[in-house]
């Protein structure tokens, strides 16, 4: 799977935090300290002086306007095709169905469907009742030749990753073998606040 959308959406992520930490700082000392509120108001009336200067020189001949705004307005333009472009990608070759398949032949010809709660369900009754798993998801990813799965399961905290990875990927090819697929599997076991405040009686 492509990695880029995830590193993408974290470092979007960091830099909007980053930005509204400083504003949130910067506000607490307005607003608690009158000398440092002072120095940012006289900071605030020397960079606007500044920035009129700034229009004022780069003022287009015969015209009344700067053509900075020209600069601002493309800048806009490719920050909002960025934008747009990073929605686009994002869950790009994540599928519905695991299995989608026209079936011609037969006394009943169709369409036969499995989604992925299908497989989830199946993964969960090939597991077992388990005390050492919180949670347990499956996604299905549209690959070639056949669609591949993406297992994430939240395992309770002290439970051997190993163990419990190699468990869950024997049930995976279980699934596979009775739905007759054999596209690859991908286990991610993560481990967060869940995992360790997850009241013990909770069962997979």
């Amino acid at each position: 799977m492509n990695q880029t959308p995830r590193l993408l959406n974290r470092i979007v992520l960091v830099v909007v935090g980053l930005v509204l930490l400083a504003g949130g700082v910067n506000l607490l000392l307005v607003a608690g300290l009158p000398g440092y509120a002072e120095g940012w108001r006289r900071s605030a009336i020397d960079v606007g002086a500044w920035f009129d200067l700034l229009l004022a020189s780069t003022t287009l001949t015969g015209q009344k306007d700067s053509w900075l705004w020209i600069v601002v307005t493309a800048v806009l333009i490719c920050v909002i095709l960025l934008m747009l472009w990073w929605i686009a990608v994002q869950g790009r070759g994540r599928g519905g169905d695991y299995i989608s398949t026209f079936i011609s032949e037969g006394p009943m010809p169709g369409r036969t469907e499995i989604s992925q709660s299908a497989v989830e369900q199946a993964l969960r009754h090939f597991l077992g009742r388990r005390s050492d798993v919180v949670s347990i998801s499956v996604s299905v990813w549209d690959l070639e030749p056949e669609a591949g799965l993406r297992i994430k399961v939240q395992p309770r905290k002290g439970t051997a990753p190993g163990a419990l990875g190699r468990d869950v990927a024997r049930a995976a090819r279980l699934v596979q073998d009775a739905l007759g697929v054999a596209g690859p599997v991908v286990i991610y076991v993560a481990v967060g606040t869940r995992s360790r405040f997850a009241r013990i009686e909770r069962v997979l």
